[in-house]
């Protein structure tokens, strides 16, 4: 170099290279499991680096890992296991590798997906299901057979919005409306949440398009997207909608509305008819704005 003394950008530019290359030497051994490497490689970068910013997450990472496998012999066991995972590893493995944290954390999902094979769906303990851990482990088809599994699985929500989202993993769009309009009809609580997790531009779109129609609906009710299967029937009356057995599902108005809107698209292609007028009227006075919304959509007048 001359007798030139570096500039200061470029030791700093060394100094901070050497810190990348120490951390991603831990998140290399941690990611191949050889936790004496990833100890060894952690006390370089503890020593040359001490005020690193990844450091503490490191450290838990590797203290966490050497204390696995977690206790995972029942359900709660498994809760506690899943409890411990995101408190712990998760955010520490989000801080420390980024876009490899997935990665990280996918074997540690799919041993809990396995330890819970062996257990039965407990309501008590939904969390601790295989099907559930299975989607978070990224095998969807594991995760529709798990939740097929389910006694009376068409009647669960729990099974519903796994089948919903799995479905979706596995087939796309198409594959999923099934369970996923029972949901909204069984657990509408549940479905906004469902939706999320779906993330299907499609779908996202539709959401929103029934939320703006539907403005006599309050938006703070938790239970009204159950009235969302009904409003796509109407705007969508030539996409096939199976929502299975409505005869199990809870009497409700939307339950109700919905059957109704499904008979009449039945009858629809008959013509017009006394069957079609009652029918209408049923609708009318299950609720009037879906009703009226109905109307609108028509391509005849009242009558």
């Amino acid at each position: 170099m001359n007798g030139q003394i570096p500039a200061a950008g470029q030791l700093d530019l060394f100094l901070h290279s050497r810190a990348v290359v120490l951390a991603n030497d831990v998140v290399s051994a941690l990611l191949a499991r050889d936790l004496v490497r990833a100890a060894e490689c952690l006390d370089r970068l503890c020593a040359e680096e001490p005020g690193h910013h990844a450091r503490k997450a490191l450290e838990t990472l590797c203290h966490e890992l050497d204390e696995r496998p977690f206790p995972c012999a029942n359900p709660a066991q498994i809760a506690d296991a899943i409890r411990r995972l995101e408190a712990s590893l998760l955010p520490a493995a989000t801080a420390a590798m980024g876009d490899k944290a997935t990665e990280f954390l996918r074997p540690l999902w799919r041993d809990l997906a396995q330890a819970a094979s062996a257990h039965a769906y407990d309501a008590a303990f939904p969390e601790s299901y295989g099907a559930g851990l299975y989607l978070r482990c990224g095998d969807a088809e594991a995760a529709v057979a798990s939740a097929l599994a389910i006694a009376q699985h068409d009647d669960n929500v729990d099974a519903l919005h796994w089948l919903a989202v799995a479905r979706y993993r596995v087939d796309g769009l198409d594959a999923c409306p099934m369970p996923l309009m029972r949901l909204a009809l069984l657990g509408p609580e549940r479905f906004p949440g469902t939706l999320q997790e779906i993330d299907d531009p499609l779908l996202n779109r539709d959401w929103d398009a029934f939320q703006a129609t539907c403005h006599w609906l309050d938006p703070e009710d938790r239970s009204a997207g159950a009235w969302f299967p009904t409003w796509h029937l109407i705007e969508h009356p030539g996409t096939p909608m199976d929502c299975g057995d409505l005869a199990t599902l809870p009497a409700t108005r939307a339950v109700q509305s919905f059957g109704a809107i499904a008979r009449l698209l039945k009858l629809e292609k008959h013509g017009y008819s006394t069957s079609l007028i009652s029918a209408r009227r049923k609708l009318r006075d299950l609720d009037p704005d879906m009703f009226d919304l109905y109307m609108a959509r028509r391509n005849v007048g009242h009558r």
